[in-house]
C-alpha cells in the first residue's frame, strides 16, 4: 500500500491478510471507521463542555482503539494521552489535545481514503 505517515502500513497490510485478502471488506472497515471518529471527536468535544470526564475518556478510549486497529498509531496515541485525562478525572488542557486529534484524523482520513476506502 501506498506511504503518508499518518498511517502505518503495515498494520493496515496485517489487517488485510487477517481477512484473507479480501480488499472489499477492509474498504468496508475503513468506512465504519470514517463514518464512526468524527462522531467520537465530537462526543469528546461534548464531554469536555459538559466537564464530563468519563464520557470523554469513553470516547478517547474508543478512538484510541479504533485508530490503532487501522494503523493510525499517532491519532491512537493522541487518544490514548486524552483517555487517560479523563480517566484522571483532569480536563485541564484537554482541549489542545482534542485540537490535535482533530488535525491528525484529517490527515489519517485523507490518508485511509487513498488506500481503497
Amino acid at each position: 500500500m501506498g506511504g503518508t505517515d499518518a498511517i502505518d502500513y503495515a498494520v493496515l497490510d496485517g489487517v488485510l491478510d487477517s481477512v484473507g485478502g479480501d480488499r472489499e471488506f477492509l474498504a468496508e472497515l475503513i468506512q465504519v471507521y470514517l463514518d464512526d471518529s468524527p462522531g467520537l471527536l465530537a462526543a469528546m468535544r461534548a464531554a469536555l463542555d459538559a466537564r464530563e470526564p468519563g464520557e470523554f475518556r469513553r470516547a478517547a478510549h474508543s478512538l484510541k482503539s479504533s485508530s490503532a486497529s487501522l494503523g493510525a498509531m499517532r491519532l491512537s496515541s493522541l487518544a490514548r494521552e486524552l483517555e487517560e485525562m479523563g480517566k484522571a478525572g483532569v480536563l485541564d488542557g484537554a482541549e489542545t489535545g482534542v485540537s490535535q486529534a482533530e488535525a491528525e484524523y484529517a490527515q489519517v482520513s485523507a490518508a485511509l481514503q487513498a488506500a481503497g476506502a
